[in-house]
């Protein structure tokens, strides 16, 4: 016997989150297991909360195998239910997702406004068409997997199809350096990153936090860590070794963020030369990383380096959070141009297509 909970079509509309939201919906606890869906939990909220009828979804229970994830709930549009819109009440967006490279990365188109969110993904030709949409002006965004590379807005009319294209404005700023990970809003391949949405931090069978040095052109991608702890495991050393060509002149070092925690923000000293600390991210009054989640509001640091300050030979920066009790969920994507350490953000429900 199955239990399984179904939240097929627009069920998500109503919940908080957007595409990347991750939630605890099960609990196996020895002799049972609880199964549950959160629509605005609280769980690292990055919205107000949305209020109305959320639904439908329905809990199925079977004895032969796993049912449909698209099963039709749209009877419950004859049974008076207050708040319930049925789809001929509805409009849709279509368009093209452009300036995503398909062949790296999964081009999401969101949607979202106080009432209610939709997302979909772009075909192999960039289109994209939403879900049925209440009427209703929303924000649209573009994503680059999870990395959010365009935003613009749009108007939804029942009984219409509006096409609304958007275009990437993602770029770096000049020619990298080196990488660690990849621009593409998640934590994937970090030290940790494997274990994380399903173990505490101090779970003993988590790899050690470190603190760890990475050096640029040997160490594996599993010797940064995800996620930075202040007073733990901080600071991450990188080392990387520059001709005189490349130490020549001014550059830019990138350090991306998906989740911070207690106003927690990265600082950099590249040479022993300390940057500025960075003005404190918006506060989100949850736990995160210590429930799986490494998704929060998304910043991008660029920190400039004057010309004089890289070296030829051997170069080394050190990694710090800003404030004492910080949990900086560091998904780093490093670019050294230098852009470097990109932490995206996280949550998990599928796309709606």
């Amino acid at each position: 016997m199955k239990a399984c909970m179904l939240i097929p079509g627009v069920a998500y509309e109503s919940s908080l989150g957007g595409p990347f939201f991750r939630d605890i919906n099960a609990n196996p606890s020895g002799a049972y297991n609880a199964l549950y869906w959160y629509m605005n939990s609280g769980h690292v909220p990055t919205e107000s909360p949305r209020v109305g009828l959320s639904g439908p979804y329905a809990l199925v229970f079977s004895r032969s195998g796993t049912p449909s994830g698209k099963s039709d709930l749209s009877f419950m549009g004859g049974l008076g239910i207050k708040g319930f819109v049925a789809t001929s009440a509805r409009g849709y967006v279509n368009g093209k997702g452009s300036g995503v490279d398909t062949s790296k990365y999964q081009a999401v188109v969101h949607w979202y406004n106080a009432a209610a969110q939709y997302w979909a993904y772009t075909d192999s030709s960039n289109n994209f068409a939403s879900p049925p949409m209440k009427p209703g002006t929303y924000t649209q965004v573009l994503y680059q997997t999870e990395l959010k590379v365009a935003t613009t807005s749009v108007t939804v009319t029942a009984g219409t199809t509006v096409t609304k294209n958007i275009a990437s404005t993602w770029t770096t700023p000049g020619t990298t350096l080196f990488q660690i990970g990849d621009w593409d809003g998640q934590p994937k391949g970090f030290r940790n990153a494997d274990k994380q949405s399903r173990m505490h931090p101090s779970d003993s069978r988590m790899s050690s936090w470190g603190p760890l040095t990475y050096n640029v052109g040997s160490s594996a991608l599993t010797d940064f860590p995800m996620a930075i702890f202040k007073g733990l495991n901080d600071p991450v050393t990188i080392k990387f070794t520059l001709t005189a060509a490349q130490a020549s002149g001014a550059a830019t070092f990138r350090i991306g963020t998906t989740l911070n925690f207690a106003g927690g923000r990265p600082t950099a000293s590249i040479n022993g030369k300390a940057g500025a600390v960075p003005a404190a991210p918006n506060a989100i009054n949850s736990r995160g990383v210590t429930r799986g989640a490494y998704r929060g509001y998304g910043y991008i640091y660029d920190y400039p380096v004057a010309a004089g300050t890289l070296v030829s030979g051997s170069n080394t920066v050190s990694l710090v959070s800003a404030l004492y009790i910080i949990r900086l969920l560091i998904s780093c994507r490093s670019l050294l141009e230098w852009h470097l350490v990109q932490v995206p953000m996280a949550h998990s429900s599928l796309p709606m297509s």
